[in-house]
């Protein structure tokens, strides 16, 4: 049941964030205008899963100990010096277009792996909490997305190939659910992957995600309507838990 979950989610995912840059992919003019806007949305989603769900569940579950928060900052840390080095190799490769693409996808790759972690890390946890964070890395992913779909047509990629090469990236979701599947029934196992999930969502939204939005010289109330209706969504399933198991 948990496994079935786990894939089921991360396809959908998959097919989601594939389908919000499609939609956008040959409207750059209104996809320049709403980026902003989804990435506030999808950035109050992301702590407000963390914050309101994802460490309530474990702490629930598992209590809080100086282990756990040395795992959620190791995870935080590690999620750093990683995009450090898929950001130094993309700096050194050759001048060419074509290759800094391809270091792009290899990048968004390894990102999918750790979101296919996260996914079926919350659904070893429980449903409610693989729900959680299921909504979460779609809010993430659908404005990554779209940013990925840019940078490959910029790089030499034609649209319907920067399309068809992002969903297929999208497999190392898989890969990454698969590991934590194959090793669900060791509590000590799932004692660690949560904070590890945590870990990454909080990198994710503090680094990723924070500085993008304060880029942005649009209109403060929008970007914080948006901001806390992210927020809001989790909160939402608070209140609709009891059918969610």
């Amino acid at each position: 049941m948990v496994a079935a979950l786990a894939v089921t989610a991360i396809i959908l995912t998959s097919l989601l964030a594939t389908l919000g840059a499609f939609l956008l992919a040959f409207n750059p003019e209104k996809r320049e205008a709403i980026l902003p806007y989804l990435i506030a949305l999808s950035t109050g989603a992301i702590f407000g899963g963390v914050f309101i769900h994802l460490i309530f569940k474990y702490i629930n579950k598992y209590g809080f100990t100086r282990l756990t928060g040395l795992t959620i900052a190791s995870t935080i840390g590690g999620m750093l010096f990683l995009e450090k080095i898929i950001h130094w190799h993309c700096h050194h490769s050759e001048s060419d277009k074509e290759p800094f693409s391809y270091m792009v996808l290899f990048g968004d790759a390894i990102h999918n792996i750790f979101d296919g972690i996260i996914i079926a890390s919350g659904f070893v946890i429980s449903t409610q909490a693989g729900i959680v964070a299921t909504i979460g890395i779609i809010l993430h992913k659908i404005p990554k997305e779209i940013g990925d779909f840019a940078t490959l047509v910029t790089g030499g990629f034609s649209e319907r190939e920067a399309l068809l090469f992002n969903f297929g990236v999208g497999v190392f979701m898989l890969l990454g659910g698969g590991v934590v599947l194959l090793f669900q029934g060791s509590a000590v196992v799932e004692s660690v992957l949560l904070p590890v999930a945590i870990g990454s969502l909080i990198y994710i939204g503090g680094t990723d995600l924070f500085p993008e939005i304060k880029e942005h010289h649009l209109n403060n109330f929008y970007l914080a309507v948006s901001f806390f209706t992210g927020v809001a969504v989790m909160y939402a399933i608070v209140l609709i838990k009891p059918a969610l198991g």
